[in-house]
């Protein structure tokens, strides 16, 4: 399984897919600082985040782990001595290790900006938020997956966003609908940051600083991890595709 795991590193090292860990962190930052001129530029950041950039960038990662055996029928896949379940875990492996990845690097610049313009919430907060967003977004990894194989790059792209960006509505994420999966990410991160799905900053009387969300919402996303990842590598066979 190591083996296999640095074989899609490699594989992956010269893909947008890759890139993004850092290019989409980094627009999260720089958007923040130009547009709020350094006030909020944390707290805008983590929204501009998990709202918009976030999906962005998984579904470009799901997509550069699937397509380049896609675009040749899966041939080269099909030829190795290897069962096609090792083959999709250490791509799941992978997808998950960029995303935690692609966190650390939004905590490290958001954490920067904090000491530049003043910190909008505590360093604990942050490293929370970056802990939380990797929990509650795994579970698309192995779905984005199976969407790109099952279908295509454009429909998995646009699924994923469309889904994160409709559940992240503030009647939704920030409504009694909380607990629909792409809606869990947002409304976690609202008493740990401080701030309304839709971006403006939350009141200081405002029900969304309650906490009691927060275990339940990682149960139903670990839950859900555990269950895409099973379910789509027990359906997968490299050599039924075509």
């Amino acid at each position: 399984m190591k083996q296999l795991i640095q074989a899609e590193y490699i594989k992956g090292r010269r893909s947008f897919g890759r890139r993004s860990m850092i290019i989409f962190p980094m627009v999260a930052i720089l958007f923040a600082v130009f547009l709020m001129s350094g006030q909020l530029s944390q707290i805008a950041a983590y929204n501009w985040w998990y709202i918009l950039l976030l999906p962005a960038a998984v579904a470009f990662l799901v997509i550069s782990l699937i397509n380049s055996e896609k675009r040749m029928g899966f041939i080269n896949l099909k030829t190795l001595p290897i069962s096609s379940q090792k083959i999709w875990v250490s791509k799941i492996i992978t997808g998950f290790t960029y995303l935690f990845l692609m966190n650390v690097m939004l905590f490290g610049f958001s954490t920067i900006s904090g000491l530049l313009f003043g910190s909008q919430y505590p360093i604990w907060g942050g490293l929370l938020a970056g802990l939380l967003l990797t929990i509650t977004w795994a579970w698309q990894v192995p779905l984005g997956m199976w969407l790109v194989t099952k279908f295509n790059s454009t429909a998995a792209f646009l699924c994923l966003i469309a889904a994160n960006t409709v559940c992240s509505f503030q009647d939704i994420a920030g409504g009694q609908l909380w607990y629909i999966p792409f809606a869990i990410p947002p409304r976690l991160m609202t008493p740990i940051i401080g701030i309304n799905p839709n971006g403006v900053p939350l009141s200081a009387n405002s029900p969304l600083w309650n906490t009691s969300v927060i275990l339940p919402g990682v149960i139903i996303t670990i839950f859900l991890f555990i269950f895409s990842a099973w379910f789509t590598t027990k359906s997968f066979d490299w050599s039924r595709e075509k």
